[in-house]
């Protein structure tokens, strides 16, 4: 039964694209090699609590108990078909004129209805790889010492 269970756990692994999933399969077939699960924590550099999680996983569910489960969340607020067109638009506008963080809070909130802070709007220009026109203003210009002479600020110098 072991050697059928691991021609067919090496099947798997070799049409497996996903590398975490590779790695499991890994552990499964060590497992049913009879090596310990500190052994086979060495060999793939995880810990041994690890692999007995991912055997008994194996034991109840199969090769499908191996897969990473969706995780919980806050839904999407826009649909990918949303965004696809979205970036669509962003990428067909004037490259003369760089995107505004309120310019593009405006578009989407137009086109989809959807109202993000100017925070999450830049999260989501940055993650969609189009950068923002202009960062925070750069101030070049120093106060001379007469300017700040007549401010008052004076070099505060510990004396002893």
């Amino acid at each position: 039964m072991n050697n059928k269970q691991i021609e067919f756990l090496k099947k798997a692994y070799k049409k497996e694209r996903d590398a975490k999933i590779i790695k499991r399969i890994l552990m499964i077939i060590y497992t049913l090699q009879k090596e310990t699960l500190r052994e086979i924590g060495e060999r793939l550099h995880c810990d041994h609590k690890l692999v007995l999680y991912w055997k008994r996983r194996y034991e109840k569910e199969g090769l499908e108990g191996l897969k990473t489960r969706p995780k919980s969340g806050k839904p999407r607020k826009i649909s990918r078909r949303q965004e696809a067109n979205l970036k669509r638009i962003f990428s067909k506008e004037n490259p003369d004129k760089p995107w505004t963080t309120k310019r593009a809070l405006v578009l989407i909130a137009e086109k989809t209805g959807v109202d993000y802070s100017q925070r999450q709007t830049t999260r989501i220009l940055n993650r969609w790889n189009f950068g923002l026109s202009t960062g925070r203003p750069i101030y070049w210009h120093k106060a001379s010492e007469e300017e700040i002479a007549k401010f008052g600020k004076k070099n505060l110098v510990l004396q002893r």
